[in-house]
């Protein structure tokens, strides 16, 4: 019996151009009906998480979501405080991060790095596309420009997202994959860019959502998880049941139970769930 529903959000219930489907919203409400959790786990951050989980109507629902691709756990309204709050959030090793933004500048990568307060962000360069696109996409307001003289104790970084030419990226990602980080494919934009995210070691989706079944008490073959990207693997591969949408890669697929007949677009996460969970419980 499935006892948790887990959803990520870009690609799988949410479309950048047509929004969230009705059916997806519908069977959310059901699944509120029916008494069973609804987690978020995501690559965003808590402030883009929220317009969301509102649309859906699960931003008080006291259940801990996860962001950051694992690398952070909080709840919008705690029990007794009635606020947000923080459970846990990774960071980087403050050495690690200058070395990364050196080869990053090096091998001319532009960087949009998380820092573990919401509001704020570290970048290399003080002017650029894509800089101005990840403050407005991520509304981190507070840009903190990064040099070799820096100081990261006070702010630590969570996540890196990395943007650059194709032929330059390469040796940038054999540098953090030889230093164990965590990688993630996203893109954004044109084919003769690329872009990833990087988490620190060990952190994915599948952590923080161990974390959410220990502090619910919900075994992981309870839960079923709906993601379509390469971010969504270690989670797919660590549900009880873990289902790629119908627009997801094959490699996404190939690691999945089952996927969903129709695409995010078309509300695959609601017909899915109504179609093989919810004439079952």
């Amino acid at each position: 019996m499935i006892k948790m529903i887990i959803i990520d959000i870009d690609g799988t219930v949410y479309h950048h151009v047509y929004g969230i489907h009705k059916k997806t919203k519908e069977a959310i409400l059901k699944a509120k009906e029916l008494n069973i959790p609804v987690i978020i786990a995501t690559g965003r951050n808590i402030t883009t998480i929220y317009d969301i989980a509102k649309e859906l109507e699960i931003d008080d629902s006291n259940n801990p979501f996860v962001s950051q691709n694992g690398g952070q756990s909080f709840t919008f309204k705690d029990k007794e405080t009635k606020d947000l709050k923080i459970h846990y959030t990774s960071t980087f090793d403050i050495s690690l991060t200058k070395e990364l933004f050196e080869k990053a500048n090096k091998s001319k990568i532009k960087i949009f790095a998380y820092s573990e307060q919401e509001k704020y962000a570290y970048c290399n360069k003080k002017i650029s596309a894509f800089r101005t696109f990840m403050k407005f996409k991520t509304k981190r307001q507070k840009l903190i420009n990064y040099s070799k003289w820096t100081n990261f104790e006070k702010l630590k970084v969570s996540k890196f997202i990395c943007f650059g030419k194709t032929k330059n990226m390469a040796s940038f990602r054999n540098f953090a994959e030889d230093n164990d980080v965590s990688i993630f494919a996203f893109s954004y934009v044109s084919e003769a860019r690329a872009n990833i995210e990087l988490n620190p070691k060990g952190i994915d989706k599948s952590y923080g959502l161990q974390f959410v079944c220990e502090k619910m008490n919900i075994d992981p073959k309870d839960v079923i998880y709906f993601g379509d990207g390469e971010n969504d693997i270690a989670a797919l591969k660590w549900a009880g049941k873990g289902i790629a949408m119908a627009n997801a890669k094959d490699e996404v697929k190939a690691v999945a139970n089952d996927v969903t007949d129709l695409t995010v677009e078309h509300g695959g996460v609601g017909d899915y769930l109504f179609k093989n969970v919810f004439n079952k419980q």
